[in-house]
């Protein structure tokens, strides 16, 4: 036993990670339903891959000790010590990554990366939203953490009973050298295995070994010293100059020259305006917003969610838009700064020190005191400088942690406000974070996630009902803009088994509502792809602001023209939504995208207004069109990627 030391030390891990690919693909995910609709194309070339990588570190463990007995007696017996300690310690450290990752993937469809620690680094400051997703999941939770913990003590068990010395004490016999050429096989045969086994250019970011996602993070950052080949093709595809140093950079009045001059009169002939003039704007950015369940052309919604009927039905109503990325903090990047998500990791917590003027920038020049309530602390990922940066005020109460409580807070606040100061309100809610918890005397939560979500809606939208009542009831009823939409959305048991052909950025993902109510805007409904990203300049349009920006959207309300494309990123994955086709491919291979249709028939959700909807149908494109649609979506996201990484989005 002791020659076949390293040998038996892999295939604990191996065994160990084969029991938590079990868990990870044979019990049901959060919405319900499979995690991927066939796990043998998945399971295996899993395993397979981290079995080479798991040989491969136990290979060099090895190495390590054939080369620790050349050395005297004292320093090979340490030596030896302190390499089984390490050995140990990197093991179980390898399967809680893997179990912490294949975790991430249940719930976010998302790998485990630097930047996703980091933006959730302070996830545990909202111990009511952690709990209630922990209860969401417990079983599944409690099942992966002692596999791991399990696993590591019959590593660390086995370590201590062998005696490394004796591994290499006679030369190696038959039995030991086939036992470490198995070793090297499989350790050069896993690592490749995405080359050879049945490659996919869609399967292999979704089951590469953990190890590799985090390595390539780290290498990546290293990238982008040059602007890529394709550069300019990449900015004029997301609308900006490529020949401008800041590609995407407006400057008030058109010119450099004269536009601080420009915007300094644009805003102080705004401030001059009668107050009735200067409307307020009250954003209500909805959690985990599904557009397919809040399709508001639809009766049985409308009379599900009156509130937020009412509000489409008052204005401009776009069913068809979409976040910038996944998950809240990339919402709230796209509806505050009105630019796209990084391509690979989450702008805000990655990029801290990326140069962004906000729409509550461009509102505190024009005289607008602005409130910030979340029923999320805001720490929890990250959003907190952000929300200090940008706003005059920010609050977050455990006791406000649902979103009656917060609509009723609202009120309190909206009654506060400085007199005779225009009013930006960022209502962010929080009922319908997964699992959909509500407060205790709401009952329990329903046993279905359909049910589940479908009450958590009608909550939420009877606290927007309390936000209008205290609009329309105060003094500046007929002086308010209103803008709803989500952070993201959240995939349903269809769309999460479609992930796998689709990617980590489909509609499940992005597909929310975006509804403009107020003074001036004639009620549509406008089913043309659009942006939560189109949200800023759709405000500084309406109210005839000329700033300098980079707000990269569109503005929606004046609009009646073509839109351009609607860009989505994340983690290496691209989705780009053009007339009434989506499109969806990753970063970094040569092959075509995948093409959906947008359009669906919304009798699909009439008995299942949330587990009713699937991908759209696959569409056959003009191979021309498909190709130049797959390059510029590739261009768009290294262009983009550059421009974020040598912070060229504003001076």
């Amino acid at each position: 036993m002791q020659r076949f030391y390293w040998f038996l030390f892999a295939v604990i891990l191996v065994v160990a990670r084969f029991a938590l690919l079990g868990a990870l693909y044979f019990f049901d995910s959060p919405t319900g339903g499979a995690l991927v609709a066939d796990w043998n194309r998945f399971l295996w070339h899993t395993w397979f891959a981290d079995i080479g990588f798991i040989m491969a570190f136990t290979l060099v463990f090895a190495l390590v000790s054939l080369l620790l007995q050349r050395y005297a007696d004292s320093v090979r017996n340490r030596g030896l010590k302190i390499l089984k300690i390490v050995s140990v310690v990197v093991a179980g450290l390898y399967l809680l990554a893997c179990g912490t990752d294949d975790e991430v993937m249940r719930w976010m469809n998302q790998r485990l990366t630097f930047s996703f620690i980091g933006t959730y680094m302070n996830a545990t400051s909202d111990m009511g939203l952690v709990m209630s997703v922990f209860k969401g999941g417990a079983f599944h939770f409690l099942f992966t953490f002692f596999l791991v913990v399990g696993f590591t003590v019959a590593v660390a068990v086995y370590s201590c009973k062998m005696d490394l010395r004796r591994v290499f004490e006679k030369p190696l016999g038959k039995k030991p050298l086939v036992a470490l050429g198995l070793v090297i096989l499989l350790a050069v045969l896993g690592c490749t295995s995405h080359m050879w086994f049945n490659p996919s250019h869609r399967r292999w970011p979704r089951i590469k070994p953990v190890a590799y996602v985090l390595t390539e993070e780290v290498l990546q950052s290293f990238e982008s010293v040059n602007p890529p080949e394709d550069y300019r093709e990449g900015i004029l595809a997301l609308g900006g100059d490529p020949d401008a140093e800041y590609p995407f950079w407006h400057w008030a009045g058109g010119d450099s020259a004269t536009a601080a001059a420009a915007e300094r009169q644009s805003l102080e002939a705004f401030k001059n305006r009668d107050f009735a003039n200067r409307p307020d704007i009250v954003l209500f950015n909805i959690e985990s917003l599904r557009a397919w369940t809040s399709d508001m052309r639809i009766d049985a919604n409308c009379n599900r969610f009156p509130h937020l009927c009412a509000l489409a039905k008052s204005g401009a109503y776009f069913p068809n838009a979409h976040s910038v990325g996944y998950p809240s903090i990339e919402g709230f990047l796209g509806i505050m700064t009105g630019v796209v998500s990084h391509p690979r990791s989450a702008l805000l917590y990655s990029y801290p020190n990326t140069r962004l003027r906000s729409i509550a920038d461009v509102l505190k020049d024009a005289g607008y005191y602005r409130v910030v309530l979340c029923g999320g602390d805001p720490k929890f990922d990250n959003e907190l400088v952000w929300q200090q940066k940008w706003f005059d005020y920010n609050e977050f109460k455990p006791e406000n942690d649902n979103d009656v409580a917060m609509a009723r807070r609202f009120a309190e606040l909206y009654k506060e406000r400085p007199a005779n100061t225009p009013l930006f309100f960022h209502w962010m809610s929080r009922s319908m974070h997964i699992p959909f918890t509500l407060p205790e005397d709401m009952g329990e939560t329903p046993k279905t996630s359909e049910d589940a979500y479908l009450r958590a809606e009608a909550y939420m939208d009877s606290a927007i009902g309390i936000v209008m009542d205290a609009v329309k009831n105060g003094p500046r009823a007929q002086s308010t803009l209103f803008v709803l939409t989500g952070d993201h959305a959240y995939p349903n048991n269809a769309q999460t088994m479609e992930s796998d052909r689709l990617g980590k950025i489909n509609e499940g993902e992005t597909w929310v509502s975006l509804m403009f109510a107020g003074p001036g805007i004639e009620p549509r409904v406008d089913s043309r792809p659009v942006s939560q990203g189109d949200i800023s300049k759709s405000i500084l349009n309406y109210l005839d602001l000329d700033v300098s920006n980079h707000f990269m959207g569109r503005a929606l309300l004046n609009n009646s023209g073509n839109y351009s494309p609607v860009y989505s990123f994340r983690q290496n994955d691209i989705a780009m939504r053009e007339d009434s086709l989506a499109f969806f491919a990753t970063m970094d291979n040569a092959e075509l995208a995948s093409v959906r249709a947008i359009a669906y028939d919304a009798a699909q959700t009439l008995e299942h207004p949330v587990e009713g909807y699937t991908a759209g149908a696959t569409v056959q494109v003009d191979s021309a069109r498909l190709a130049r649609a797959t390059n510029a979506m590739r261009a768009a996201a290294r262009a983009w990627e550059y421009t974020v990484n040598k912070n060229r989005v504003m001076p």
